[in-house]
């Protein structure tokens, strides 16, 4: 039985699961369950088209893509760096980024229901699960971006590279506990 993925419908905005496939949802939570808690987070059930409210597929959209520029934020900082294009202003304008995204990374982000098995988020249960253990890492972040806004400021290197490697470890920290690994 060929099966295909949950997607989102354009034309309705609803999500839907295609008709093959049938018993294999529940036998994916069967599994699921069969697992335990510790692979739970890893194992992706499909949900139903009654389960997947569309405002929730569009803000793991919205995290995914401000998560994206996080990333390329920080690369323009790393080419910088190393000396490979990037000019001050650049940077300045780098850090900004890091710090508006960073401090997005709250309930308008991350509401509860966007975990594993939604859409294609990575977010794993542990963040709703550790919620004071995720602000406090989110937090951390937005100490080490304004930091890294300060340091850019003055356009010297030197000033830049340890408030991006605090940067780089709040990322980090927040990843281990909280993202799922994505192949």
């Amino acid at each position: 039985m060929a099966c295909s993925p949950c997607h989102l419908n354009a034309a309705t905005g609803r999500a839907s699961v295609a008709a093959a496939m049938g018993g294999l949802v529940v036998w994916a939570w069967l599994g699921a369950i069969a697992a335990g808690p510790a692979l739970a987070d890893e194992i992706a059930v499909v949900a139903s088209p009654e389960v997947v409210r569309p405002e929730l597929l569009k803000v793991i959209a919205r995290r995914q893509s401000e998560s994206r520029r996080l990333s390329g934020a920080m690369r323009v900082i790393g080419r910088f760096l190393k000396g490979e294009g990037a000019n001050v202003s650049d940077v300045g304008a780098a850090a900004e980024i890091i710090r508006a995204v960073g401090g997005q990374f709250n309930h308008d982000l991350f509401p509860e229901g966007t975990a594993v098995g939604v859409g294609r988020s990575a977010a794993r249960q542990e963040v709703w699960q550790e919620w004071d253990i995720f602000k406090e890492r989110s937090a951390a972040l937005q100490t080490a971006a304004g930091r890294l806004v300060t340091a850019a400021a003055t356009g010297n290197a030197e000033a830049v590279r340890a408030p991006i490697v605090a940067v780089g470890q709040a990322c980090g920290s927040c990843h281990e506990l909280f993202r799922r690994r994505v192949p």
